[in-house]
């Protein structure tokens, strides 16, 4: 086993070296907790256990643990300054997460000096989604532990750059790196563990299993799809996001309008053009979470490798006989 595997499966407690990456919709407490429960690790996404699955946020936190007494993490996202009730609530839900006893923070955007100073103070790993080597590195010298590298595969808001070149980017960086993006069997695991990555990090995949509380009409689209299926929107959080191609995407094109495209190129209007998209955005998500008739389906390039809805225990148990 790398070192690197090692160290990710020690800043996780995870037995097997994959993320359930946190996901809106799909990150449901009974999915946070089957992922960590079989021996992978499971992230939670604040504002979709709240908001969408309803539940109060330590509620939810102390529901995964009456599920499992394994470890799992949770992502925060960082709007800056944008929005104040926001970052209010993001600083309440960590301190919640605190006193819950989680060890394990996934930060994406912005910057995360002040949380890894936080977490640093509580013995808690931070993990960072990266775009590229220039973030990485800017986020290696933050104090980050491991780094999430958002290919262009992935589902959602995906990346810009392939699971390739990130490695031959940042194979000596030092941390952990966890490919995150187009995995969709064991076979997908072991073609980037043999580049070089620590671990994995999947969404798509686990969208598809009993678990998650997602509608049956979404489960089997992604078994039905292939990667041809997939196409790309800015529509939904002013960067690019994977997702399978319906009649609800298609409506209206794929791109944003004159106005939030001007905002998206000017640095100082940006973050309110993304923040306006993502609650947009959020509604149409929570519809197609529990609404067969609603059809935003996010999902990445890995569902040509993904045949079947399956328990979590299965699928992390085909992950498991992978040489690592």
């Amino acid at each position: 086993m790398k070192s690197t595997t090692q160290q990710f499966l020690k800043d996780t407690g995870a037995q097997v070296p994959i993320v359930c990456g946190p996901m809106y919709p799909g990150s449901n407490p009974e999915l946070i907790a089957a992922v960590s429960d079989a021996g992978g690790f499971g992230v939670v996404q604040p504002v979709a256990l709240t908001s969408l699955y309803g539940h109060d946020f330590r509620e939810g936190l102390q529901l995964i643990k009456k599920l499992t007494d394994k470890p799992f993490g949770v992502n925060f996202t960082i709007f800056g300054g944008a929005n104040k009730k926001y970052h209010e609530q993001m600083k309440k839900w960590m301190e919640i997460s605190i006193e819950e006893g989680v060890k394990f923070f996934l930060t994406s955007l912005g910057k995360p000096h002040a949380i890894v100073k936080i977490a640093k103070q509580h013995d808690i790993k931070v993990y960072h989604d990266v775009p590229n080597k220039k973030v990485a590195l800017a986020m290696r010298d933050a104090g980050v532990d491991g780094l999430n590298c958002i290919n262009w595969r992935g589902g959602g808001q995906t990346g810009i750059q392939s699971a390739e070149q990130f490695i031959e980017e940042l194979h000596d960086i030092g941390i952990p790196l966890v490919c995150a993006g187009g995995i969709g069997n064991a076979g997908d695991f072991q073609k980037v563990l043999d580049m070089g990555y620590a671990g994995v990090q999947m969404g798509t995949r686990f969208l598809a299993t009993k678990e998650c509380i997602i509608t049956d009409s979404y489960k089997q689209a992604i078994v039905d799809s292939t990667e041809e299926d997939i196409v790309w929107t800015n529509k939904i959080a002013g960067n690019n996001s994977s997702v399978i191609k319906t009649k609800d995407i298609m409506r209206g094109g794929l791109r944003t309008g004159t106005i939030i495209s001007y905002m998206l190129k000017k640095r100082k209007l940006k973050k309110y053009a993304r923040m306006y998209l993502m609650s947009r955005g959020l509604k149409n998500y929570s519809k197609t979470a529990f609404d067969d008739n609603v059809q935003f389906w996010q999902a990445g390039k890995g569902v040509g490798n993904i045949k079947s809805v399956e328990s979590v225990a299965d699928v992390v148990k085909e992950f498991a006989a992978v040489n690592v």
